[in-house]
């Protein structure tokens, strides 16, 4: 089977991809938000999971997350409120957040729970790159699911190819330090 997002790649260059927090602005809100930008010809999403400590994320987001936790999201819910998207939603599905969530909601529960979802990768900034192909790279590939890795502006030419040649989907590279 053939992740969404292997398929993204191979029908189109030029991409736009939206983020938005699930739980924000209200609780409800995950799947109007997925339709719409499904209906706005979006070509993938990047579903935030809130977290309250989010050192990778900027305070717009950082806000988003206060709000979308004391709304009452967390993993659980988000996962609730997707688990039926595929009958409506094609375009590809990321979900971005922070590892220990995962950790505690568990790592290969979470995993099976997103491919029966229908998520097609995730994005986990503080799981660091060689952790992941040690400890769950194989439990993740058994799921379907892409890991996205990150690289920054400074990583070594040595590592960026490192990371490349076990990557799969994309290799996010973020903007600044």
């Amino acid at each position: 089977m053939k992740n969404r997002i292997d398929e993204m790649f191979e029908k189109k260059q030029n991409l736009l991809s939206i983020y938005f927090t699930a739980g924000f602005p209200a609780l409800e809100d995950t799947m109007p938000i997925l339709r719409g930008l499904e209906k706005a010809g979006v070509d993938f999403v990047e579903i935030g999971m809130p977290f309250s400590d989010p050192p990778a994320d900027g305070p717009v987001i950082q806000l988003a997350s206060i709000d979308a936790l004391n709304n009452g999201m967390c993993i659980k819910k988000l996962l609730e409120q997707i688990k039926n998207m595929r009958s409506e939603i094609t375009m590809p599905v990321i979900l971005m957040g922070y590892i220990n969530p995962v950790l505690h909601y568990g790592i290969e529960s979470f995993a099976a729970d997103a491919e029966a979802a229908g998520v097609d990768g995730l994005i986990l900034p503080d799981l660091p790159w060689d952790e992941y192909v040690a400890k769950h790279k194989a439990m993740f590939d058994s799921h379907h699911l892409h890991f996205i890795p990150l690289i920054a502006p400074q990583s070594p030419d040595e590592r960026i190819r490192h990371i490349d040649s076990q990557a799969e989907g994309f290799i996010y590279t973020v903007a600044s330090a």
